[in-house]
């Protein structure tokens, strides 16, 4: 690929993570009023995992452990929320929500395409994924049982909180066990290149 085109996909890249996180943040801005100071970082998921994303992008934070789990975060909120808009469709694709839920379905879809993209280069040992794990199931029990989960509409929680918790456990080991074919896909390789500069 042309370095000028690499380029110009990059800022681009960097200015939809941007524009995400200002989203993000505008949508999650009511909920944090409601919880004390120390649950903080458990409310933005989202947002929060688009962040970090973008330190691992730039440059900032280089480190395989925070990548995987950054990795794992984007993957796992990106298919979280698609779940949950399909889950409450007769709300969120009613006819005053339709087209934003729908831009949101596509950008979650990017955003966990981004997570696969972003799997550090070198396998990890099992105390990652232990750690991996563990923070998933930690932000868990802040969501469903101190009330720290996303406002969505009434019904159903006791199903979303509990594809959630499997899915702190399963993604992390599928990831994990799969990290090396999952960066040898043609669509991840490509999107490697431009965020990560490989190739």
């Amino acid at each position: 690929m042309d370095a000028n085109i690499k380029r110009a996909l990059l800022y681009i890249a960097i200015c939809l993570n941007l524009f995400a996180i200002y989203m993000g943040a505008a949508v999650y801005a009511d909920q944090f009023a409601l919880h004390p100071w120390y649950l903080a970082v458990f409310v933005p998921d989202c947002p929060l995992y688009v962040f970090l994303a973008l330190l691992i992008i730039l440059g900032i934070i280089r480190n395989d452990i925070f990548s995987f789990i950054v990795s794992i975060g984007m993957v796992k909120y990106g298919l979280w929320t698609i779940f949950v808009l399909l889950f409450h469709s007769s709300y969120y694709f009613a006819p005053g929500l339709f087209t934003i839920s729908v831009i949101f379905v596509l950008g979650h879809i990017g955003m966990a395409i981004e997570g696969l993209a972003l799997l550090p280069k070198k396998p990890l040992a099992l105390p990652a994924l232990a750690l991996a794990i563990g923070w998933f199931l930690l932000n868990d029990f802040s969501d469903y049982f101190l009330g720290t989960v996303p406002l969505m509409p009434p019904g159903g929680l006791d199903i979303v909180r509990n594809l959630t918790i499997a899915s702190s456990i399963i993604l992390p080991i599928a990831i994990f066990a799969l990290a090396s074919r999952i960066r040898k896909n043609m669509l991840v390789a490509w999107l490697r290149g431009i965020l990560l500069n490989e190739g």
